[in-house]
């Protein structure tokens, strides 16, 4: 519902506004981070000594330099086992490395590859290998069998690395829920999420949501966005949910990233385009300050309320 007093734009913040701002956001970040339940960690370690276990269960009696490729077949199909293999490494390796390291080329090893090229596949357990972490897998570079001890340690200690990287990812994952969240509220509000036109690539006019509709990820004018909301003017409210760990990180989130969409949208969209960053975390002051001189409007999560009553307004 558009009200004819309320202000076309969001809430401009004065240093002083963003300072209590950014200390209410740091509050809230270490209030969830302390109230994360332990049980989340114990229950990544479980998973992850779980697949790791497998591993060597599936690997048992297995000639790293002459494997059979139908068992290493069967590990880099289960994303659980591949997992596990990956961490054997030291430091563990990523999918993306993985491919490259072994066929030297940007060509992925998807499984339509592995499926026909024997050679390709027993590369891979191979690299692994080589690559093997000495302090956790000594028995690889000896070529020997393990005895009970070094597996037990070898087992519990790729677990917890493992579980650590993976309840990180998962943290790094808490701006999707915010996203979430607004799109929740925006659906109570009577918005309705409409599908994405043009294959979700926004390059006219034509292609923005009416009025008291949004959609959800898409690309607006070649940049992504993770909210596109349309309003009974015929503007469009462009959200980017950003979710930041230190006041370092903030510099690439807000400034690098999402400030520096707000520019390129502004340029191809003008006044009819309004940026949003919707913040939760850790921020800086002086890459708040610069982002919102650069054009970028701010939105704490902390305050979310206060946003949604904003766009009803529109």
């Amino acid at each position: 519902m558009s009200l004819p007093n309320a202000d076309r734009r969001p809430k401009i913040w004065t240093d002083d506004e963003l300072k209590a701002q950014a200390q209410c956001s740091i509050d809230a970040f270490v209030d969830r981070r302390l109230k994360e339940p332990r049980d989340r960690y114990r229950e990544h370690l479980r998973l992850r000594q779980s697949g790791v276990l497998r591993l060597f269960k599936t690997l048992v009696g297995v000639d790293p330099l002459n494997p059979d490729p139908a068992t290493v077949r069967t590990i880099l199909f289960e994303p659980a086992l591949l997992d596990a293999l990956r961490y054997v490494a030291g430091p563990p390796v990523s999918e993306d490395d993985l491919g490259v390291l072994v066929t030297r080329s940007t060509q992925r090893l998807t499984k339509n590859r592995l499926r026909v090229d024997d050679e390709l596949t027993v590369k891979v357990l191979g690299l692994i290998c080589q690559m093997s972490d000495p302090v956790r897998f000594p028995w690889i570079d000896d070529r020997r069998t393990p005895s009970l001890h070094e597996l037990k340690h070898a087992i519990r200690a790729t677990a917890a690395l493992h579980a650590t990287q993976t309840l990180q990812t998962e943290r790094r994952g808490y701006g999707r829920k915010v996203e979430s969240v607004l799109k929740d509220r925006l659906l109570l509000q009577g918005y309705e999420k409409v599908p994405t036109p043009n294959k979700g690539k926004i390059t006219a006019p034509t292609h923005w949501p009416s009025a008291n509709t949004f959609y959800g990820e898409c690309t607006v004018y070649g940049r992504k966005a993770d909210i596109l909301v349309g309003t009974n003017d015929g503007r469009i409210i462009a959200i980017e949910a950003k979710d930041s760990s230190s006041a370092l990180n903030s510099i690439k989130r807000v400034l690098n990233d999402t400030a520096a969409k707000a520019k390129h949208w502004r340029a191809k969209a003008g006044e009819e385009i309004v940026p949003i960053a919707l913040l939760s975390g850790v921020f800086g002051i002086e890459s708040l300050k610069s982002a919102q001189e650069s054009g970028l409007y701010l939105v704490w999560t902390h305050d979310l309320d206060s946003f949604v009553d904003w766009l009803y307004s529109q």
